[in-house]
């Protein structure tokens, strides 16, 4: 799958106003996405997944972060700005933007989940499914 053709898949699946927004929100979960992912299994994905979204894929960690909950992850997903505060380093601390927002943080995730998941094979899906907090994973297998 090409770039526009993912984005227009995630446009459509979220209804989205325009391809800027929806590039925005892309990103956005895919950051996230890198932030519990571990870099090993990042370039089994760049057959499958378009090259200007591997980069935001490509910041992942060696070993994800044990301390990026569902709520941390949200609150990314939710960031339109490209910067993010620092990681909270308590286990299940709560993220208050998050707590407020979380209906729209959801809806992001299930656009962009789903045209990930149609762009992979069951494989790379379960890869990524495995890696995601809880509740995150309950949101991508619905997606």
């Amino acid at each position: 799958m090409d770039y526009d053709s993912f984005l227009a898949d995630v446009q459509e699946r979220g209804g989205l106003a325009s391809r800027d927004e929806t590039a925005l929100i892309t990103a956005a979960v895919l950051r996230a996405v890198a932030e519990v992912l571990p870099m090993a299994h990042v370039e089994s994905f760049a057959a499958s997944v378009p090259q200007e979204l591997m980069v935001y894929l490509r910041g992942a960690h060696q070993e994800p972060d044990p301390y990026f909950d569902e709520h941390l992850f949200l609150g990314w997903v939710l960031a339109t700005v490209d910067v993010t505060g620092s990681r909270d380093k308590t286990e299940g601390g709560l993220d208050l933007f998050v707590a407020y927002s979380t209906d729209e943080a959801v809806d992001r995730c299930r656009y962009v989940f789903g045209a990930l998941k149609s762009a992979l094979d069951e494989g790379q899906s379960e890869l990524i499914s495995i890696h995601l907090p809880e509740t995150i994973q309950q949101i991508y297998a619905e997606s």
